[in-house]
């Protein structure tokens, strides 16, 4: 390295930078275009076709600059666990980011496929990772992990695959794709209704009526349940309702879904569609607003690490207590196999009733109207049969 006397800063050194062909690249004429060649640490090389040696040049000059301080690496020496450290800070930020790294960390624990090299990973050694992820059992229940929990996870497995082959361009293939998935649960079609005694145990459990000001967080959470059940809103759209979202005259409330932990938007066909909509309240849905609105926690603070940027909000708890808290009041129930989204399925097969197919997707939120049919609704065919004239051919 040369180096140059500094005018008045005779005792400093400066490095001198000179232009033109980083030494170690290498340019390939093809015709009338120019390839440049850069070799990458750790094996391999990057290279791309300009038109001009100039351009070439200029490139890698700027591959080389990458290099020096540490951002340009070959794949070959980037793993698999280098690859859910790096898509970390990428699904934290997507809806259930807490979910998301949960996940990631659980995954980083396994050696076998996280110390593989990114590019030799193959679909297979997805398949040895779901079997092995099968034999853990479930942290909450101590059950066997679900088939639909660990699809879950390979979707967002595969997000991390795709991120490697599109934004890092360190791989070309996503081995979670033709991976052996299992089969997810049964679906919760056609799962009863609660019944008024089971909605009755709940109203105990979570203390709404005991506790009619909803002092407790325990009470708020059991509001927000009856809620969701009267308008089939998810749990992270209800806790981020602010009170200029309430429109009581006009008896609806507008979902926002511009937050974290609210749902963003979903595929529908070519077009993406937003979450954002007005939701119709029942009578008894605008006396739960009321009362989580007279009662609404104050000197609440932004927090945006949680998804709660702009308070106040009507219900004022966040995610964890929601889950914490509703877990607790409905174990003490007799119910089985109850979850808290249960009410999206509860709310849309009663609204059916009220509501044509197109308005009630928009009330619940669910664009896809075969998810709303083979999923949230109800078939009630004994019913369907009471409104049936008694023939329906003049001469048959």
């Amino acid at each position: 390295m040369e180096y140059l006397n500094v005018p008045r800063l005779s005792p400093i050194l400066v490095p001198k930078i000179t232009t033109g062909a980083v030494k170690m690249a290498s340019y390939e004429q093809r015709g009338s275009s120019t390839r440049a060649v850069v070799r990458l640490p750790g094996g391999g090389k990057k290279t791309k076709t300009f038109d001009t040696k100039r351009e070439a040049q200029a490139w890698a000059e700027g591959m080389e600059k990458k290099k020096l301080i540490g951002t340009l690496t070959s794949s070959k020496s980037i793993t698999v666990g280098d690859l859910f450290e790096a898509y970390m800070p990428i699904a934290e930020k997507e809806d259930g980011g807490r979910w998301n790294k949960l996940r990631i960390m659980k995954w980083l624990e396994d050696r076998i496929l996280c110390k593989k090299p990114l590019p030799e990973v193959i679909t297979h050694d997805i398949d040895e990772w779901i079997v092995r992820r099968l034999d853990i059992p479930n942290e909450q229940t101590g059950e066997p992990i679900s088939g639909s929990t660990v699809n879950r996870e390979l979707n967002l497995m595969s997000g991390a695959f795709a991120y490697a082959i599109k934004t890092r361009k360190w791989i070309k293939e996503n081995p979670c794709h033709g991976a052996n998935r299992p089969e997810d649960n049964p679906s919760r079609r056609n799962k009863p209704l609660l019944t008024a005694d089971q909605i009755k145990e709940i109203r105990i459990t979570t203390g709404v009526d005991a506790d009619p000001k909803l002092e407790t967080i325990t009470a708020r959470v059991g509001a927000t349940f009856l809620l969701a059940l009267e308008t089939g809103m998810r749990s992270g759209e209800i806790l981020r309702l602010r009170p200029e979202d309430y429109q009581k005259k006009k008896r609806t409330v507008h979902v926002r879904a511009i937050e974290k932990g609210g749902r963003k938007g979903a595929r529908s066909g070519r077009n993406t569609t937003t979450a954002a909509r007005n939701v119709p309240l029942t009578a008894r849905a605008i006396e739960l607003l009321d009362l989580l609105l007279k009662t609404m926690p104050a000197d609440q603070k932004p927090r945006p690490e949680l998804g709660f940027s702009y308070p106040p909000y009507i219900v004022g708890l966040n995610d964890r207590q929601r889950d914490a808290n509703w877990r607790k009041a409905r174990d003490k129930t007799s119910i089985e196999n109850l979850h808290y989204h249960d009410t999206k399925h509860e709310a849309a097969t009663r609204l059916s009733k009220f509501l044509d197919v197109l308005a009630l997707s928009h009330a619940i939120g669910t664009k896809d109207l075969r998810l709303l049919r083979d999923t949230y609704y109800n078939d009630d065919a004994e019913q369907a049969a009471s409104l049936l004239p008694e023939r329906l051919a003049i001469h048959a």
